[in-house]
Parts: C-alpha cells; structure tokens; sequence
C-alpha cells in the first residue's frame, strides 16, 4: 500500500466507527493541492469495497486555498454492515489503480433495530390518561414482552394481538403475525418521551423512540395537577446572585486557539467554554476549534466565542480581528487528532503550544487495547499508529509534543508527574457556581414524588459506559443492599447506557432507580441535585482515578449536601468529616454504609452538608481559574521574549 502522495483530508462524520442497525455514513473531503483533479475514495471492509460519491465543497476551497478544480473534493460513503466488529480502511486513489491508506477504521456494527408505531392515540402529544396501542416487532428476534416507558414510569402491554398489514413491510421478522399490542391500563400521571421496550427470547431489552411525548397532568387517582415550577414544589427557577467584581479588562489582550479534541457535546467543552467566555469579558479574543460539528456550540447557551472546524481554519489560523493569526495555540489533551493540528498550526504562525491534560492517557490506551505499555511499545510503528487512530493519545508522539510545549495546565496536580522535568506547569480546575446550584430541599416535590423525610435520595449524573461499568456497579449494589437492609433509597440517574450492567443488577435494582436519560444540563441540572440527600462518586484508587477530576465533582460540592467519594483525585484533597465523607474505597459496602452513617448522624451529615458548599466557594470558581489561567499565558509569553 503506497503512501507517497500528500494528501489532505478530513473524515467529518461525529462518529465515524458506529453503523448503528449496520448503516454506516461516512461524510468528509480528500485533495491533493498539486494535483488537477479531485481524488477517488473508497471504504475497503474485508473483501469489500464501498465507492464514493463526490460533492461540491467550496468551503474546503475557500479554507485552503484551492482552485475551482477541485470543487467536487467531498465525498460520501454509505454502506450496510453485518452486526459485529470490523477492520476497515479509508483509502484514496487517482487513477482507481493504486490506492493509498487515509486511515484505519474499527467499525462497531449493530443488528437492526426494534421497529414499531403509536396508532392511538393518534397525537404527537398525549395529555389525556388513555391506553396506548400500536405494534411493536424486531427484524430478526422473537419478543417475550412489550412495555412502555417515560419519564420514571413503566407500563406492562398486552402483546401479540394479530396484525395482518406488518408481514407486509416487515417479511422476516418473527412476530410479524402477531405484532399488535395494547397498554394493560391507562398511562398514568406523567412526562417524558414514550419509548417502546421489547425484552427477547434471549433476555435482551430493545429500546424504540415513538416520537410521542407523554405530558398527561392528571389520572383518576391525582385529580390535581402538580405544578413542578411553582414555589410549592420548590424547583422555581433561580437567578444566578451578582458575582462580586468583574475582572478588570487586560491590557494586554491575547489571540487564543483552543484546540478540542471532540466537539462542543465532549466531557472537556464545559471547561473550555467557561474559561473562553471568561477571557472575551476580559478582553481577550478567544476561538475553540474542533475537529468536526462545531454547530454543536448551541449547547452552550450564550457563548460568546466562535467555534470552528480544523477544516475551517486555513493554513494560518487567520480568524482573529484583522486576519490574524493566534498568538496562544491551547491543545487540549494530547489526543492525535489534536497533536497533528496543533503542531502544524503552530509550525506556520509560530504562536506559542500549551498543552492541557486531564487524565492519565496511557491508562487509557492500555485500558482500551488490552495491552501493557511495554507490549505497546515493541509494535512496529505503522500497527501503533493504527491503534491509536484519531482519538487515542500515541505514547512515542505524545511525549514529543508535551517536550515541545511551552507550558502545560492541568486538571489535577498528580499529573505533573507525566511532564518532562522542569516543564512549566500551572492546575486549572473545572469550577461550578455555588450561588446557581445551592438551593433548599423541595420537600413538597419530595413528598409528591414518594420520598419522604425517612427516604434516601442519591443522584448521579453520568452516562454508563465499558470504563466506569464496575464503579457504577457498585452504586447500583449499594442502594440494592441498603433497601434490602430496611432503608427506603432511590438513585435518580440521569445519563445514557452504552453497556449494560453486570448480570442481573439492572433488575434487581430497578425498583429502586429512577432513570432520567439525556438531560439538558444548562436548564435541568441543579432542580435535579437539589432534590438528593447525598452524592456519590464511586471508585478508589488506581492508574485511571489518579490522574482524573469527575466532571461532576464540582457540581455535587455546590449544591451544598454531604459527598461520599473515594480517597483519590479530589478525595485526596478534601478533608473526611470536615468537606466530604472520604472512603478509602467507594465500592457497595463502603457507600452502604457511608449513607447509613449520615442518616444515623444527622449532625455529621448537616456538618459535611455546609462544608461541601464552603469548599465550592473558595475552590470551584471560574473567575479563580481564569486568573490562574491569565498569569499562566503571562508568564509563558513574557518568558520567550
């Protein structure tokens, strides 16, 4: 496989390795800029290969430069997998003869998915108690039961009932024949999204979206409506307070790049989009470049700087008032994809590299690989690059960059101990508004809701996924254990599952969850902690927790209740009995009985309660950290003149 042309390419597609019911859509563009016309592209998948077809992209043009020649340098890939994990090459061609390797793709393929439809009642929203019909089949899987779900409700259906129009448009599926079903009663008092879930012969639960949104106020048994915004229940919006003096604007403004690895939706957005508003209302002028989706900044309500994607960005970066180009490049992480665009940015403009980490990244490769940083190491290094792809961070090359920087932050100090000897470094914590989340129990909610004073309620934020499974396992145990031990406790979750839970836990601890889904954070968010009595971030210590600040951390101290978290990362910064409830480990025995500690000892609890929302408010301020972040940029530019 030849490798000598310089291409120049962008793959834009948010998830390129998911064929979700085993479609897969590929989108981005392929040039070379010496050559006169555009480049073939094609996925090659074992022994297939997927053409693509080409589209006008005068924005690549005009980004880079090009001539009118190669308007029709984008390209689109569709392709129809078998459920499972497949190898994949991106590659490109001039002449359909010799092809060149773009990049290797690992391409998780699944099954068809659960298909169906609401037919009464007819509306897109319900707001009247009513039985649900419809019909629900999966293409390939026989189905045991049908049910209903939305908001924290779920509804049992009659299923099985004949359909004769189903075989029709749905010829392979099993229960085509008998697809119909009816809900066993009326759809009580609730609101959400309606989704189907159809457990299999097999025990696997298929999830649909109907489309429908479920907002009924009242049932035969509550007559009233609950008014979940007025001040009886406690969830009446709050205004942030005034923050105590603006920053003075610089005079000294800079020209900053952050460089994201993921778009506007990732983990690592919220700190970046703080800390960017931050310095434009000090005069700064601030850019986040992304490598795809930047439209993503939406999420991000009021923001004031502009996203943009790497294809956007020209040679030079030119974005800034007047054509400039960025004096500050700020990679964040030392993912692949961001080294590669944050190196060559920096070569042409000659701006100053800072890097940002925030977690251990060889822990994480390893974790992702199955393999040991030595075993790592002894690959050749074209079967490295592979493995490591876009988004992993590579062990050679990430030491180089990190030599390279001028500086870099850090989200915890602990991580100062991957940095070359002497690397100027400054920590730059993510940070949350205790005058936005703190706020009183709404008990009135509380008590409509079931959850009474001798209940316990926890709430967690975060979605369940391969890396963190075991921790929030035992989460899960917890609450499963101290129901089972005589103490009422809920868990209300919000997040999305993309790996169940081990064995039987999801059901076992069902009765006892109540699970949010995706919500929206900016609206959603501090309504939801206030109704909890404890948070918990479960885990202990090792080469992942160590070098990681929970996203979610700063969020749980400011809303002023106890928090229980293991003695690592910030547990290792906060003092047990004064700021937070410090667990050696935070498994299922541990949290189990750190709640039944706070419940029996309501004065330790009320003392971690004030203590966590006193720790907010000295340590988690974005104005603290964009002073630390401002100095920072100070000193590294004042150092090389």
């Amino acid at each position: 496989m030849s490798h000598d042309l310089p291409f120049r390419w962008e793959l834009e597609t948010t998830a390129p390795t998911a064929a979700p019911g085993g479609r897969l859509h590929l989108k981005g563009w392929c040039v070379i800029s010496d050559q006169p016309q555009t480049p073939h592209v094609r996925l090659v998948v074992g022994d297939r290969a997927f053409s693509a077809t080409s589209e006008a992209r005068p924005d690549v043009l005009v980004s880079l430069g090009l001539p009118g020649a190669l308007a029709a340098c984008g390209f689109t890939i569709n392709a129809r997998l078998a459920p499972g994990v497949h190898l994949a090459r991106l590659e490109a061609s001039l002449d359909r003869d010799t092809w060149h390797e773009l990049r290797t793709l690992c391409l998780g393929a699944t099954e068809e998915p659960l298909q169906g439809e609401i037919e009464f009642p007819p509306s897109a929203r319900i707001t009247e108690s009513a039985r649900i019909q419809g019909w629900c089949a999966h293409p390939h899987r026989q189905l045991v039961s049908v049910a209903l779900h939305y908001g924290n409700r779920r509804i049992a259906c009659q299923f099985g009932l004949p359909r004769s129009d189903v075989p029709g448009f749905l010829p392979g599926a099993p229960d085509a024949p008998r697809a119909g079903f009816i809900s066993v009663k009326n759809l009580p008092v609730g609101h959400g999204p309606l989704r189907l879930a159809a457990t299999d012969s097999a025990g696997g639960v298929h999830f649909l979206d109907t489309g429908r949104l479920i907002d009924i106020p009242t049932d035969e048994e509550n007559p009233t409506p609950l008014d979940l915004s007025g001040p009886a229940a406690g969830l009446s919006p709050l205004r942030r307070a005034a923050t105590s003096v603006p920053a003075p604007r610089t005079a000294a403004p800079r020209r900053i790049l952050f460089v994201l690895y993921g778009d506007m939706t990732s983990n690592s957005a919220i700190h970046v989009a703080a800390l960017a508003d931050e310095l434009i209302a000090r005069g700064h002028e601030c850019i986040v470049a992304v490598p795809r989706d930047p439209d993503t900044i939406r999420y991000h309500h009021g923001a004031s700087f502009r996203c943009v994607a790497f294809a956007e960005c020209g040679e030079r970066a030119a974005l800034f008032t007047g054509g400039a180009a960025p004096e500050i490049v700020h990679a964040w992480t030392t993912s692949e994809c961001v080294r590669r665009f944050a190196l060559g940015l920096v070569d042409r403009t000659g701006a100053r590299l800072l890097v940002h980490l925030e977690d251990h990244e060889g822990a994480i490769l390893e974790a992702a690989t199955g393999r040991s940083g030595a075993e790592l190491a002894a690959l050749p290094a074209g079967e490295l690059e592979r493995l490591v792809g876009d988004d992993f961070s590579h062990p050679v090359l990430r030491d180089a960059l990190l030599a390279r920087a001028e500086g870099c932050t850090l989200i915890l100090d602990r991580l100062r101990e991957l940095l070359p000897p002497g690397k100027p470094a400054q920590v730059i914590w993510p940070a949350a508004a205790p005058e936005f989340f703190a706020r009183p129990m709404p008990w009135a909610l509380r008590e409509a809701l079931g959850w009474g004073r001798a209940h316990t309620v926890l709430f967690y934020h975060g979605n369940l996924h391969p890396a963190n499974r075991a921790e929030l396992a035992e989460l899960y145990e917890a609450v499963v254990a101290l129901n089972a031990a005589g103490l009422p406790t809920t868990l209300l979750r919000a997040g999305r599952d993309f790996c169940p839970l081990p064995a039987t836990l999801a059901e076992r601890s069902a009765p006892h969850v109540v699970a949010l889904g995706r919500i929206d954070q900016h609206r959603h968010l501090a309504p939801l902690l206030a109704l909890a009595d404890f948070f918990v971030q479960p885990g202990e210590p090792d080469s992942f927790n160590n070098y990681r600040f929970p996203s979610k951390l700063p969020e749980f101290f400011a809303s002023g209740r106890p928090v229980i978290l293991p003695r690592t990362n910030l547990g290792a910064v906060v003092h047990h009995g004064e700021d937070a409830f410090v667990l050696d480990r935070a498994d299922a025995a541990g949290i189990a009985a750190a709640v039944r500690t706070l419940r029996a000892e309501p004065a330790l609890a009320e003392r971690l309660a004030a203590g966590a929302a006193a720790f907010a408010a000295a340590r988690f301020s974005w104005v603290l950290s964009t002073d630390r972040l401002e100095a920072f940029y100070d000193g590294v530019l004042t150092a090389r003149r």
